[in-house]
């Protein structure tokens, strides 16, 4: 909804309208550990949460019955195939640093009047602290080479290692646009404005 999203900046789609679909559109492979089913979440209550795949019975009288079931702490969402990016932001303050992260937690949520982007940013981080103090950042789709990046921009934090001059050693040359520093081979850029923030746990929905 428009209570939490990102909305496009003016011009702000670069390179991918040409290259691919338009961020998000890819295809996810569909399914769950056990096949198609519904997913529920449990009402147990413990330090972490679980979840459970049903698949309802064949027989309409026993719709919704399961006849089989995982329970698993790890998020059945996770097993899907989704679109990865990484938001680039730059600091309100000088004296800060710039950061990219690894982010999944993003999705396309409107198109008319104005398309929109609803994005998660993790409390307390680098890239939440820029985006929050500026209110802009840039969202970058990236290729197939960029997997191995995953554990700077998105196992490190830019409070502790200055990702920028770590992209330029591993040979991945950067370059500022729309006053954020991106990498030079991304495969589209989409400029992004908040619009909108609200607080949902350990994240920020924006």
């Amino acid at each position: 909804s428009s209570s939490a999203a990102l909305a496009f900046g003016a011009g702000a789609v670069v390179g991918a309208a040409r290259t691919a679909r338009r961020p998000g559109a890819h295809p996810a492979r569909t399914g769950t550990p056990t096949g198609t089913g519904r997913l529920h979440r449990t009402n147990r209550v413990s330090s972490s949460q679980r979840w459970v795949v049903v698949t309802p019975r064949a027989s309409s009288s026993d719709v919704g019955t399961p006849t089989s079931s995982c329970t698993d702490q790890t998020p059945p969402w996770s097993t899907l195939s989704m679109p990865v990016y990484s938001l680039a932001t730059a600091p309100a303050d000088s004296a800060e640093r710039p950061s990219m992260n690894i982010t999944t937690y993003c999705v396309p949520v409107t198109i008319k009047p104005t398309p929109r982007f609803a994005v998660a940013l993790y409390t307390h981080t680098a890239t939440a602290r820029n985006m929050l103090a500026t209110g802009r950042g840039v969202l970058q789709v990236l290729r197939k080479q960029h997997a191995g990046l995953v554990p700077l921009l998105g196992k490190q934090s830019a409070h502790d290692v200055d990702k920028i001059t770590a992209l330029e050693e591993a040979g991945f040359p950067v370059v500022t646009k729309h006053g954020v520093p991106t990498l030079k081979d991304a495969l589209g850029l989409i400029e992004l404005s908040i619009v909108s923030l609200e607080t949902a746990g350990d994240h920020h929905v924006a």
